[in-house]
C-alpha cells in the first residue's frame, strides 16, 4: 500500500504544556502516557521493564503498562506500538517540536517518579537554548530553493536537524519531518518506504540525513534518479571553534568551554551535555551503544577494545586487542578509518567507548598492547601505554618530545625587550584570527595547523602568550618552532606565556597532538641590559633556539633538518 505523501503527524511540544496535538488541536492523552511518549522521544528506544519500572515501580508495573498503552492507541485513534514490540520505540508519524516558548515539559514534573528525570531534560535544553549553528554554512545553502534534495553525511551530535529547521527559516519554507508535496522536509533513517517516482514528483526542499557506513537503498536509488542539477551530498563537519565560541560557548571561561568542545568533537548537540556533566554523560554514551547496534557482536566487542589505543594503531596493537578479523567491518560500517594505520573515525567516539570498560579490564587492555609493541620496538606507541598504567616512559620517547614535554636541553638567558617589531602572517591552515590574537582546536590525532611568518630582518624575541586544553591521556598539545636553524618544541598547557629568541629570517609554527588554544603572538628586538634603567622592563628569562651569530645562518639554511631536536638543546648542527 502506498503511504501517501501528506501522511499526518502527530506533535509533541517540548516547551509548554506536555500534550499531543494532532492538526492544530489537542488529544486527550493521560499524564502517564505523555510522559511515556515524550520519554521515547528524548530518550529513544527503551525497554518495556525500564519503562514499567519508571512510571509504576510496583509488582503489577508491567501489567498497568500494558493498560497504557492500550489507552494511547485509543487515544490517538491508531496502534502506537506494534503487539510484542520491545523496546518500545517511538513511530514515525509521532514527532517531537522543538520549537516554541515556555518551560520544558511543563506538568511532567508531577508524575511520580518522573521528577529528576524532567529536571535533566530542563538543564539540558537551558545549556543549550537552540541559538543558530553553522551561519556561513547556511548562507551558502541560501541560495538553493526547491525542488532539491541536500543529503548531509553525518556523525551522532551533528545538529542535522536544527541545521534543517535552521535552513527552512531562512528559506522561508514550512518545516516538515515526514513527507509533504511542498515546504522543507526532513528525513532520518528509519526512511519512508514510498514509490521512488513520488519522491521524484515532490516539489518540496528534502534533507536527508545520512549515517556514516554503508550507504542504504533508499539514498543509492535517489543519487541514480534524482536531477544532478538539484542535488548536493553534504558532509557535515564539526562546528568551527570560533563559531562555538561565539554562540554556544559564549560567556563560559576558556577551560569550560574549550574541555567542553574537545570532548564533544565539536558536535553541536554533544557540547550542552559535556558542559552540563562533571563525568561521562550518559545519554551520549546510550546514543554510541544504539547505534553500535548494527555491528555484530564480535565487532562491537572488538571495537571496545580498541578504544584503550589513540591515534593511528600499529598492526602489533591491533592482533594484541583482538581485532584484525573484524577491521572490514568496522571500517565499513564507518567507525575505523584507514590512513596511515587503521584509527577511529572520530576521537570523541572513541573516548566515549573507553568509558564502557571497567577500570581492570581497561589496564589489561593496555599491558597487552604495550607488550606487543615493546616486542615490535614501537617504542613511542609503547610509552603512551605505559603512561595510562602509570609506568615509566619518558626513556621511550624520542628527544623532540621529551623537550616538549620536559624541556630537556633547552638554554635559557635573561633578556630586556625592547621596542615591538611588526610581524607578517604569508599564510597558514588550521589556525584562524580570533579578536586579537589566534585560535585552533586539533580534534583528531591527525589533525596539523601551522602559521608561517615572513622574514625577521633582526634577532627578536618572540612572545606567545595564551591558553590552552589538552587531554591528559595524550602527549597534550604541541607546538614546533621551526626556521633555517632547525626546530624547538614546546607543549601548551593552562595559561601559558612563552618568550624565544629567534635569530634573522622567515619561520613557522607548527600544532600538532590534541587540544584547544587560544594565543597572542608579539616580537621585540631583544637587549642585554641587566636591568630597567635602559629598558624600561624587567629583563625576562628567553630560550635561545638559535645560539650561533647572524652570519652563520646561511649555512645552517643549507643544512637544515639535521640533527634536530638533539638532547643538549642545540638543535642546529
Amino acid at each position: 500500500m502506498k503511504r501517501p505523501l501528506n501522511d499526518p503527524v502527530y506533535a509533541l511540544p517540548l516547551f509548554g504544556r506536555a500534550r499531543v496535538v494532532f492538526q492544530g488541536e489537542e488529544l486527550r492523552v493521560s499524564r502517564k502516557g505523555l510522559a511515556l511518549l515524550y520519554y521515547l522521544a528524548l530518550e529513544g528506544p527503551t525497554s518495556r521493564a525500564r519503562l514499567a519500572d519508571l512510571l509504576y515501580g510496583h509488582g503489577s508495573a508491567l501489567q498497568n503498562l500494558r493498560v497504557e498503552l492500550h489507552r494511547l492507541s485509543r487515544a490517538l485513534g491508531r496502534e502506537v506500538f506494534p503487539k510484542g514490540q520491545d523496546p518500545l520505540s517511538l513511530p514515525s508519524w509521532l514527532k517531537l517540536e522543538t520549537l516554541g516558548h515556555g518551560e520544558v515539559l511543563e506538568g511532567l514534573e508531577e508524575v511520580e517518579g518522573l521528577w529528576e528525570w524532567v529536571q535533566e531534560v530542563r538543564t539540558r535544553s537551558e545549556a543549550f537554548p537552540g541559538l543558530p549553528c553553522r551561519q556561513e554554512l547556511l548562507r551558502e545553502l541560501s541560495s538553493l530553493h526547491p525542488p532539491f534534495l541536500l543529503v548531509l553525511r553525518v556523525r551522532l551530535g551533528a545538529g542535522q536537524r536544527q541545521l534543517a529547521q535552521e535552513l527552512a527559516r531562512v528559506l522561508g519554507l514550512a518545516f516538515h519531518q515526514s513527507l509533504r508535496p511542498e515546504g522543507l522536509v526532513y528525513l532520518e533513517f528509519p526512511y519512508p518506504q514510498v514509490p521512488l517516482r513520488e519522491l521524484l514528483r515532490s516539489k518540496a526542499f528534502l534533507v536527508l540525513s545520512l549515517d556514516p557506513g554503508e550507504e542504504p537503498r533508499f539514498f543509492l536509488e535517489l543519487r541514480a534518479n534524482y536531477p544532478p542539477e538539484r542535488m548536493r551530498v553534504l558532509e557535515l563537519s564539526p562546528l568551527p571553534w570560533y563559531e562555538a565560541r561565539q554562540g554556544l560557548l559564549a560567556g563560559y571561561g576558556f577551560q569550560q568551554a574549550a574541555r567542553a568542545y574537545f570532548l564533544a568533537g565539536g558536535q553541536p548537540e554533544w557540547i550542552p551535555e559535556w558542559l552540563a556533566s562533571a563525568g561521562c554523560p550518559q545519554r551520549l554514551l546510550a546514543q554510541l551503544r544504539l547505534q553500535a547496534r548494527w555491528l555484530s557482536e564480535p565487532a562491537r566487542v572488538a571495537l571496545e577494545r580498541l578504544s584503550v589505543a589513540l591515534g593511528p594503531i600499529p598492526e602489533q596493537a591491533l592482533d594484541a586487542l583482538g581485532a584484525l578479523p573484524y577491521l572490514e567491518e568496522l571500517e565499513r560500517k564507518g567507525w575505523l578509518v584507514y590512513g596511515e594505520g587503521y584509527r577511529f573515525a572520530k576521537e570523541a567516539e572513541r573516548r566515549l567507548f573507553s568509558y564502557t570498560l571497567p577500570p581492570g579490564r581497561r589496564r589489561e587492555l593496555h599491558e597487552r598492547a604495550a607488550t606487543a609493541l615493546a616486542l615490535a620496538g614501537r617504542n613511542q606507541e609503547e610509552a603512551l601505554h605505559r603512561k595510562a598504567l602509570g609506568e615509566g616512559y619518558p626513556g621511550l620517547l624520542d628527544p623532540r618530545l621529551r623537550q616538549a614535554l620536559f624541556g630537556e636541553g633547552r638554554v635559557w638567558e635573561r633578556r630586556g625587550l625592547g621596542r615591538e617589531l611588526a610581524l607578517l602572517v604569508q599564510g597558514g591552515q588550521g589556525v584562524f584570527p580570533l579578536g586579537q590574537g589566534f585560535g585552533l582546536a586539533l580534534l583528531e590525532p591527525t589533525d596539523k595547523a601551522h602559521l608561517d611568518f615572513a622574514s625577521l630582518e633582526e634577532e627578536a624575541v618572540l612572545e606567545l602568550v595564551g591558553e590552552a586544553y589538552a587531554p591528559q591521556d595524550s602527549w597534550g598539545l604541541l607546538l614546533a618552532l621551526r626556521g633555517a636553524w632547525g626546530e624547538g618544541y614546546i607543549q601548551l598547557e593552562g595559561a601559558f606565556a612563552h618568550r624565544m629568541l629567534l635569530p634573522p629570517g622567515p619561520f613557522r609554527l607548527r600544532f600538532s597532538g590534541l587540544g584547544v588554544a587560544e594565543f597572542s603572538l608579539r616580537a621585540y628586538r631583544p637587549r642585554s641590559d641587566e636591568g630597567t634603567s635602559r629598558s624600561g622592563k624587567a629583563p625576562v628569562d628567553v630560550w635561545v633556539l638559535a645560539a650561533k651569530k647572524a652570519q652563520e645562518i646561511p649555512e645552517q639554511g643549507e643544512k637544515k633538518g639535521k640533527n634536530q631536536g638533539r638532547s643538549d638543546g642545540n638543535v642546529h648542527p
